[in-house]
């Protein structure tokens, strides 16, 4: 609920949730991303991701977040710009090897046992991550489907 002395206020000032209120040991603010068909970003603001859904979000942040992009840890990420218009025989084992690392480095709550990245249309791939929740996070394994796509960009083979 947010208090009476924001609620006339714009949008970027509404409510955000506390942190000290928060009841989940594994969380992180939500990212939006436009849907890669429509265009179309979601409306939130302040919301919160926990749980799985903080750790699909991480990974997949992890996947689509370009080296060199976040000051504070140049090498945050997946360098997929060199495989940009290679030929799939050549680029797929090297993305998968990029996811691999990356999740291996960055997100220690997690245990992957398989990248497979697949072309899903022509010059447009995915990458499919199946992962489960280190011992004390979370048991169940989970399979995470990412389009390779940023913004208008697509990661073409």
């Amino acid at each position: 609920m947010c208090p009476p002395f924001l609620l006339g206020l714009p949008a970027y000032h509404l409510c955000m949730q506390d942190k000290y209120d928060i009841p989940f040991k594994h969380w992180s603010l939500k990212v939006g991303r436009a849907d890669p068909q429509t265009g179309e970003r979601p409306a939130f603001w302040g919301e919160i991701v926990a749980g799985l859904d903080d750790l699909t979000q991480s990974i997949t942040n992890l996947i689509l977040t370009p080296l060199g992009s976040v000051p504070t840890e140049p090498l945050k990420g997946c360098d997929l710009q060199p495989y940009i218009d290679r030929h799939p025989n050549i680029a797929i084992p090297q993305i998968q090897r990029a996811i691999w690392d990356a999740i291996a480095m960055w997100e220690p709550r997690v245990t992957v046992s398989v990248v497979r990245v697949y072309e899903a249309e022509y010059a447009r791939l995915v990458a499919e991550v199946h992962w489960q929740p280190v011992a004390g996070v979370l048991d169940d394994q989970q399979i995470l489907t990412v389009p390779l796509v940023a913004g208008e960009e697509r990661l073409a083979s």
